[in-house]
């Protein structure tokens, strides 16, 4: 009878997963099975490993190393995702890898191609952003045409008092009624949605927040001129990473967008600038709004505060509240702050680890708030 270690090397010399061992000091790969050798058939990798960390993407050999200076013998380290380019095509995989407790020279692992599924998702997340920002939008439509008739018709009602046809009042009556009830439903529509997806488990992944904000801008530029309003996007660099849930992260991102708009007069700019200081990675979102008066400062971010106002076009508050927005960025281990003056505008601001090896994550934002 076949011995259970001999079954269970056989079935991974035929799994399709990718397992392979490098001994560090000969720098060559000793040990990998079929699915290894046909994933990189074309290059030589038994005499020195390198010619596959050639391969890596540039951008992600930084986050690697970190990930193998955290390594420890004997302790399983997952889900270290990377990019490769082999044979002109972009590969996403998944790494499991582990040092030998008895022989620390060994270093095994599985690797996983998570690049079909990696496209589907990040198409999903794209259409998720986008139909956020959309929401936005139409709530920003239907609210303020909503907000007014409300008001047109308590004003009408004022002054038709004296008016004994009871016909006119009953009209009055179900315009100010039906006008609130669709005020009411936008309302908590989107509060449904928002606060739906923060019931789901946080799931962390190293995103590029470069990609995810222009994706999330798009859709509020293709309405500047409906929205009159300019939307600018400012950042130096090509890709920046940080470890984020995206749906949970990106809807408070939106929520500031969209309060950004609620108070920024016709023909204002919003401003998003994204920027990278000793591994610290900043978000400013800076309108040219009427800004939060001082006496709300304070509590702005308190769970149970006066600051909900009606946006400069009837817009009643909807979405996110700010002490939700400020527990989301909590989550995140990051932080979050504001600069307003009355009539000059306001900027939020949002700071967070660049997407580095866990250990390398929480010194760096530690760092700066001991400073």
């Amino acid at each position: 009878m076949e011995s259970k270690l001999s079954l269970l090397n056989r079935f991974i010399e035929e799994d399709t997963l990718l397992y392979f061992a490098i001994d560090l000091n000969q720098e060559c790969i000793v040990e990998h099975n079929n699915a290894f050798a046909t994933f990189f058939n074309e290059i030589d990798f038994n005499s020195d490993h390198q010619n596959i960390v050639a391969l890596v993407f540039p951008e992600d050999i930084g986050y690697l190393q970190a990930a193998y200076q955290d390594l420890q013998p004997g302790v399983m380290s997952d889900n270290i995702e990377f990019r490769m380019v082999l044979q002109q095509r972009t590969y996403h995989l998944l790494a499991n890898v582990l040092i030998d407790k008895d022989d620390p020279n060994i270093l095994s692992g599985r690797v996983t191609d998570i690049t079909e599924k990696k496209i589907y998702i990040e198409k999903l997340m794209e259409y998720t952003n986008k139909k956020n920002a959309v929401l936005n939008i139409v709530s920003h439509d239907l609210a303020g045409p909503l907000g007014s008739i409300q008001m047109l018709s308590s004003l009408l009602k004022k002054h038709l008092k004296e008016n004994t046809e009871e016909r006119i009042t009953k009209i009055i009556d179900m315009i100010e009624a039906n006008s609130k009830r669709g005020i009411k439903m936008i309302q908590e529509f989107i509060k449904k949605e928002f606060l739906e997806s923060i019931g789901v488990e946080l799931l962390k992944k190293r995103r590029n927040l470069v990609e995810k904000i222009e994706q999330l801008l798009d859709e509020y530029k293709s309405s500047e001129l409906h929205l009159d309003l300019t939307f600018v996007f400012k950042c130096a660099l090509p890709e920046v990473y940080v470890f984020i849930d995206e749906v949970k992260f990106m809807q408070a991102v939106n929520n500031l967008i969209s309060n950004a708009i609620k108070f920024t007069p016709d023909h204002g700019t919003i401003t998003i600038c994204l920027q990278v200081t000793e591994n610290i990675v900043q978000l400013s979102i800076e309108d040219t709004g009427i800004g939060i008066p001082e006496k709300f400062h304070e509590k702005l971010f308190d769970k149970f505060n006066l600051a909900g106002r009606t946006g400069l076009r009837g817009e009643h508050s909807v979405g996110l509240g700010m002490s939700i927005i400020k527990t989301i960025v909590e989550w995140h281990e990051g932080k979050i702050w504001f600069e307003s003056e009355e009539n000059k505008g306001t900027t939020f601001f949002i700071a967070l680890n660049e997407g580095l090896a866990p250990s390398q994550q929480s010194s760096s934002l530690q760092k700066t708030e001991n400073e």
